[in-house]
């Protein structure tokens, strides 16, 4: 059945009303809903990307806002020698530093506006720029080699919070510094921050040995082989700071100590090394030699290094300077040739692309002082190989005598050559040297007795007592950039046999040479050589000890002292005779070795001491002495080009000096004892004979001067040390000595000629050098007080004396 629909009943007006507000609210809600959600969404994505996505660098920066971190330097460790003596120690420095930001910063707006917020930008900008004059003419003043414009350009960079205007600074200047920034106000944007300078105290002593620090860091030497011990740790200090960047003890605080670096005792002696430097630079003068020279000083025992020398020299507080007059030379020479060389490179290019002529010249000039400061960085004694010359048949003596290929009773004929492989190999004494034991062969350096005993040990041996002694490896000691020598391998042909047990056509370093010397004298051991003992902490406490390292015994110890007495003799009778030093046992070889360039031969010396029981070994090398003449065997300075001539009065010297200073006994001959200072007696108010009688008992002769029996006055006065054997001047009747007299030329005469023309002169003559000094074949080679001189009567002349010898230098090979 069908049922009709009812109507709805009408609603009221106030119930529509609700209805429609109810409507209106919702769709507003739905709209803001969107509307927010659409808003919310890229702040939401920012705080993704500030606390996600860029978290590590906001962070960052607001640690920089709210920390102040400072950098605390450690102390660099100290370097001192055996004895305790510093060589290198760091002391404080600091650095200057602007913040151009901060600078700005300091001035405030605020101050620059009107009552309605306007900032007054031109007398803003004036005071920065007031500031900015007072720091740039107070800095100026203070330190005139500021350059101002740059300063002034340093001080645009507004960005900047970090500009270092200069490192440093010493106490006395940072003290100026201080009063400048205090007076002005200027601590916010200019500030010290301390830091660290080496010094070394004795200036260029062992300075190769030693090195320098750059602002990297150890760059050569000791600095650099040790740096991770010396450097130590750098440490930080963590504190909070204000907005206007003003640090807040109260706040966190956070301290991290520096450890200091540690300290390196070495081997060396300051004192033995300047003896050795002090030698080294007597001889360059005295021969004229054009390229340097080396000196190096080892205990022989133990492979302790207790100096090494290197000519040309340098300062390492000043390590980039040259000095030396030759490299000096050299810089000039240099340059003109790297200039042509630049030049032709230069016109290669495109137009736009070359150089102006001055442009060139400047890289050229720095170029060549480039070169010239590697070379006087260079330690010789390590990273340089030479030819060894006739120092080396001391390892070929102790070889054949360990093997038993020769004895003390084999004798070797010499006719001034030796002819083998289709070669006629020289003698250095061209006329030979006839018949002769073997002592007198190492004493002669005979060329040929060398080569026979060179064929009698074998290539085979020959190369296996090579390798032994160590002159095919690196010593191993600690010291960077250690080179080892150059030579033929254990393919030898009997011609580089032959040469080969003379002493050439093969390169070693110095190094290697007085290790592989060592073990000939020492009871036959390769040692290792060091020079840090110890390593120390900065409470003394030791970190590590280094000791001797034998590496292997070469020869026995009866070979060790059979080669010992044979090289004694070379001093006391054969061509190292020079080296001979009054009190002194000592034994050694001299060596001069041509090399392939022209003019350039390498004299040198190895001497130890005490002969029969050596504690002390020196290896003295003069690098190509002046020839008088192209091909002249004489240098600029009269002496014939030898290691017997130039190199062995200087080693014997330095011995002498040593050994005095180790406190080493002298033991002197009857004839030494005659020749040693005495004091003269009271002879004035006796008479002649009387006089004569006391003047005799200590070993004096006298001369008179005036008529009478009775002596009036005596040269020299009572009390007064003179060398044994002198002439006393016995004043008689009236006659007066003078004050002064006249010193004469004795250069190039013998003993008795000298000694006679200083005492004619009334003065006194003190003998050194050769040990055959009484003898007419020594010359005197210089004298202590120079010819012409005017000096008191009575004055004591020391008189270097020295033998002429051949040892080898004229080495001369022909095709027969």
């Amino acid at each position: 059945m069908y049922r009709q629909r009812q109507p709805e009943p009408r609603k009221n007006p106030s119930e529509r009303s609700r209805q429609s507000k109810r409507l209106v609210f919702r769709r507003s809600m739905v709209l803001m809903g969107v509307f927010g959600l659409g808003l919310f969404i890229p702040l939401l994505i920012q705080l993704w990307n500030i606390a996600i996505v860029h978290h590590d660098e906001y962070q960052t920066k607001a640690i920089e806002q709210q920390l102040m971190d400072v950098t605390v330097s450690a102390n660099r460790g100290e370097i001192l020698d055996a004895n305790g003596d510093v060589l290198a120690m760091s002391a404080t420095v600091y650095n200057l530093i602007l913040a151009p930001k901060d600078l700005v910063a300091s001035v405030s707006e605020s101050k620059f506006k009107d009552e309605d917020g306007n900032l007054d930008e031109d007398a803003y900008n004036a005071e920065i720029q007031r500031k900015r004059d007072v720091v740039v003419d107070g800095l100026c003043e203070l330190m005139p080699d500021l350059d101002r414009e740059k300063l002034e350009q340093r001080m645009e960079k507004t960005n900047s919070q970090y500009e270092v205007l200069a490192t440093q600074i010493e106490e006395q200047d940072a003290k100026a510094i201080r009063a400048f920034i205090e007076e002005n106000n200027t601590s916010y944007y200019l500030y010290l921050t301390p830091s660290t300078k080496r010094y070394y105290p004795y200036g260029s002593l062992a300075s190769q040995v030693l090195g320098f620090v750059n602002s990297e860091g150890g760059a050569y030497g000791l600095e650099a082989w040790y740096e991770d011990l010396l450097k130590g740790v750098p440490g930080r200090v963590v504190t909070g700071k204000t907005a206007q960047n003003v640090e807040m003890y109260n706040s966190y605080s956070n301290y991290i100590d520096a450890i200091n670096g540690y300290d390196l005792t070495l081997t060396l002696d300051a004192t033995i090394q300047s003896y050795a430097q002090q030698a080294l630079e007597k001889g360059i003068e005295m021969y004229d030699v054009q390229n340097g020279g080396f000196c190096l000083v080892m205990d022989p025992q133990t492979g302790k290094v207790l100096a090494m020398a290197s000519s040309p020299n340098f300062d390492p507080n000043n390590y980039s300077v040259i000095t030396d007059s030759f490299l000096l030379e050299d810089v000039d020479t240099d340059t003109a040739t790297i200039y042509q060389q630049l030049k032709a490179e230069n016109d290669t290019k495109p137009a736009d692309e070359q150089l102006t002529d001055a442009e060139l010249q400047e890289q050229a000039q720095a170029q060549a002082k480039g070169a010239a400061r590697e070379k006087q960085w260079s330690n010789r004694t390590v990273k340089e190989t030479y030819e060894p010359g006739s120092t080396f048949k001391a390892l070929v003596l102790a070889a054949a005598l360990e093997e038993g290929v020769v004895s003390e009773n084999d004798t070797f004929n010499c006719p001034g050559y030796y002819n083998i492989g289709g070669w006629r190999i020289n003698c250095s004494k061209r006329t030979g040297h006839g018949h002769q034991t073997l002592a007198e062969a190492v004493q002669n350096s005979c060329n040929p007795a060398f080569i026979e005993i060179g064929q009698r040990l074998g290539a085979e041996k020959f190369y296996e007592y090579f390798q032994a002694f160590g002159m095919t490896e690196k010593t191993g000691i600690d010291l960077p950039g250690e080179e080892k020598g150059v030579n033929w391998g254990s393919n030898m042909g009997i011609v580089d046999l032959a040469v080969a047990s003379f002493s050439q056509r093969f390169n070693v370093t110095p190094l290697q040479m007085v290790t592989g010397f060592s073990a000939v004298i020492n009871g036959g051991n390769l040692y290792q050589p060091y020079v840090v003992q110890k390593v120390t902490d900065s409470e003394g406490n030791t970190v590590k000890e280094n000791s001797s390292t034998l590496v292997r015994q070469v020869v026995s110890e009866q070979t060790s002292q059979r080669a010992r007495a044979i090289l004694e003799t070379v001093v006391s009778e054969g061509g190292g005779s020079n080296a001979y030093q009054a009190g002194y046992r000592i034994g050694g070889k001299t060596g001069s070795a041509e090399t392939l360039e022209d003019g350039r031969t390498i004299v040198s010396f190895m001497g130890f001491a005490p002969a029969d029981d050596p504690q002390v070994i020196v290896l003295m090398a003069y690098d190509t002495p002046k020839e008088a003449s192209p091909g002249s065997s004489y240098g600029t300075c009269g002496v014939y080009i030898s290691g017997g001539a130039m190199a062995a009065p200087r080693a014997g010297e330095l011995i002498a000096q040593i050994l005095d200073y180790m406190g080493v006994e002298k033991q002197y001959t009857t004839e030494e004892s005659a020749a040693t200072t005495v004091t003269t007696p009271q002879v004035t108010g006796y008479t002649v004979a009387d006089a004569a009688t006391r003047l005799e008992k200590k070993n004096l002769t006298y001369r008179t001067v005036g008529t009478g029996d009775v002596v009036t006055s005596q040269v020299p006065a009572a009390n007064s040390a003179v060398p044994g054997g002198s002439t006393v001047i016995l004043y008689l009747g009236d006659a007066a000595p003078e004050e002064t007299t006249t010193v004469p030329n004795v250069v190039g005469m013998s003993y008795e000629g000298a000694k006679k023309a200083l005492e004619a002169q009334g003065l006194f003559m003190q003998a050194a050098g050769s040990s055959t000094f009484y003898s007419e074949s020594s010359k005197a080679q210089s004298q202590s007080v120079a010819a012409g001189e005017s000096v008191a009567t009575g004055t004591i002349v020391q008189v270097q004396f020295s033998t002429l010898v051949e040892d080898g230098a004229a080495d001369f090979y022909e095709i027969t």
